[in-house]
């Protein structure tokens, strides 16, 4: 499923119908985003997610690592035919940058004992809803936000926890999410890394200053974060003439952010 968010058009004839296995590298207009289709998808991504993560704890697993993430969604791409790759384009390049920064930030961020897991867990699961709004294809979202909304509900309802790696695997899915689905659009495939939100970010603060661990986790970093994924997804990544300058506004805006959370640790 295409959508083509920076063009607004209008259609007499009815919601496009089309098949989940099949291609996905073309331009298709659709009335609605909830349909039989989408949500089929998205409950293909929890279910994956529900198994994998009810397969680590019955290996008597308490935390969950990056494997069941990348499994869980690999399984549900293999069953929905919906396993895509990246082109390949400088974008794309940057996008890895970006997803790379992000994965550290994120590995930080599990790694501090003072943050729970769940607000990482949160922070994720509103880049997955970023990387929808951000991206022309979505199918790779949907199967990424129903498998972290499964693991996250395994890891919530049996006490187990997200291990520093969880950071890796959750990151690597949102970028598999944004570049796959960025279908060769260069805008939209850094635009759609770019709402891992705050993470690249921070991950660059601590290469370049000492490491402090913080008091816990504030709720406006959170706030700070849904707007740095909001600007990514709609500023950025549905706009095929962002730009440069809107890219460094958006690594401004993130890297201040960080530097006041990071004062006030």
């Amino acid at each position: 499923m295409l959508r083509n968010h920076s063009v607004p058009r209008i259609c007499s004839l009815p919601p496009t119908r089309f098949p989940i296995v099949g291609p996905i590298r073309q331009d298709v207009v659709i009335g609605r985003y909830v349909t039989s289709e989408t949500v089929s998808l998205g409950l293909s991504g929890f279910s994956s997610g529900l198994a994998a993560g009810l397969l680590w704890r019955a290996a008597g697993r308490t935390c969950l690592g990056a494997a069941p993430f990348v499994v869980a969604v690999l399984v549900a791409a293999g069953l929905t035919g919906r396993v895509d790759r990246p082109g390949w384009y400088p974008m794309v390049a940057a996008g890895a940058v970006v997803t790379v920064l992000a994965g550290a930030g994120a590995v930080r961020f599990l790694a501090d004992p003072a943050i729970h897991w769940g607000w990482v867990a949160a922070a994720g699961l509103v880049s997955a809803v970023g990387v929808w709004a951000g991206v022309p294809e979505t199918g790779p979202a949907l199967l990424v936000g129903g498998g972290l909304s499964g693991l996250t509900a395994i890891a919530a309802l049996t006490g187990a926890r997200w291990a520093p790696s969880a950071g890796v695997g959750v990151v690597a899915i949102l970028g598999w999410a944004a570049l796959s689905g960025a279908v060769d659009r260069p805008w939209a495939a850094l635009g759609g890394t770019l709402c891992t939100g705050m993470a690249p970010w921070f991950a660059l603060l601590w290469m370049f200053s000492p490491c402090r661990r913080s008091r816990g986790p504030r709720p406006w970093l959170l706030g700070a974060h849904i707007a740095l994924v909001f600007l990514a997804a709609r500023w950025i990544g549905v706009d095929p003439h962002a730009g440069w300058v809107r890219v460094s506004i958006l690594a401004v805006a993130g890297g201040v952010v960080a530097m006041v959370h990071r004062r006030q640790a």
